[in-house]
């Protein structure tokens, strides 16, 4: 099928089919064309081209067991694109697609102010998903400062699986714009390292190593269109030395202070 998501991540742990109650973070999706035969995965990386396009589904796959795969734009065309050549033509759906039964779902939040001490969050996954959750949020002037305009962004993901090494990229976003070339024109590639703590100038040689490979990897070694992003609670004075000092392209690396306070994350940049 070629689907679209129609709804946040819900909790909900009735049993539906195959999907038991081991399952219960789900979202609802709308087939938008029923196609009856699978695209298999080996054909992902049948070609050069195509390789190149599923990169981060080829890295979260070297990465031994996995759950849900990351899929970039490129991936998400190369999809489509496999699901004609495969098909042909997509059919009409079956009668057994039926909506979601909605008797027990419940929104998923994330109570800050229990899953923090003392303005830090407990784990950094914590702030991780609370970014995600808000990073399009128009009303946030903060976030707005930090990732720009709602409307250019094109695409973002968290845990992004980062090259062979089995690390993954904490957030990793796509800006694009038709403002001012009437066509569509990817300007940037915004890499987000989080620490919930204090951030040191390890942290930030990690970022720029993770910029740089995106930028050779991503951006066609235009390393000007990357904009490295460190957010912690705090840096030390070696960290805010070294990103100063870093040479790593003219945006330079942007250091963003996190605070949790009356249930609320809210961010400053300070340099």
């Amino acid at each position: 099928m070629w689907d679209r998501i129609i709804s946040k991540p819900f909790f909900d742990p009735t049993p539906i089919g195959y999907v038991d109650e081991t399952w219960p973070i789900r979202v609802e999706i709308e087939c938008l064309n029923y196609f009856p035969k699978p695209v298999p995965e080996d054909y992902l990386f049948s070609t050069k081209e195509y390789e190149s396009r599923a990169w981060g589904w080829f890295y979260r796959k070297i990465q031994g067991p996995r759950g849900i795969n990351t899929i970039n734009p490129e991936a998400a065309e190369a999809l489509v694109e496999l699901l004609v050549k495969v098909n042909g033509n997509a059919i009409n759906k079956p009668l057994t697609i039926k909506p979601y039964p909605s008797k027990s779902k419940m929104e998923i939040t994330l109570p800050l102010d229990i899953l923090s001490q003392n303005g830090k969050v407990r784990l950094e996954d914590i702030l991780r998903a609370w970014l995600i959750a808000n990073i399009d949020n128009p009303n946030r002037n903060d976030l707005r400062e930090i990732f720009g305009p709602i409307e250019d962004l094109e695409w973002f993901a968290n845990n992004v699986p980062y090259h062979v090494t089995r690390k993954n990229i904490d957030i990793l976003c796509y800006h694009k714009s038709t403002k001012y070339t009437g066509f569509p024109l990817r300007y940037k590639f915004s890499v987000v390292e989080l620490k919930r703590d204090i951030a040191s100038d390890t942290d930030v040689s990690q970022l720029i190593e993770y910029s740089k490979w995106v930028a050779g990897r991503l951006a066609n070694s235009e390393i000007e269109t990357v904009q490295p992003i460190l957010i912690a609670f705090d840096f030390n004075r070696k960290a805010k030395i070294k990103a100063k000092n870093s040479d790593f392209s003219d945006r330079g690396i942007k250091l963003v202070r996190y605070q949790i306070e009356d249930n609320d994350a809210l961010f400053e940049i300070i340099g």
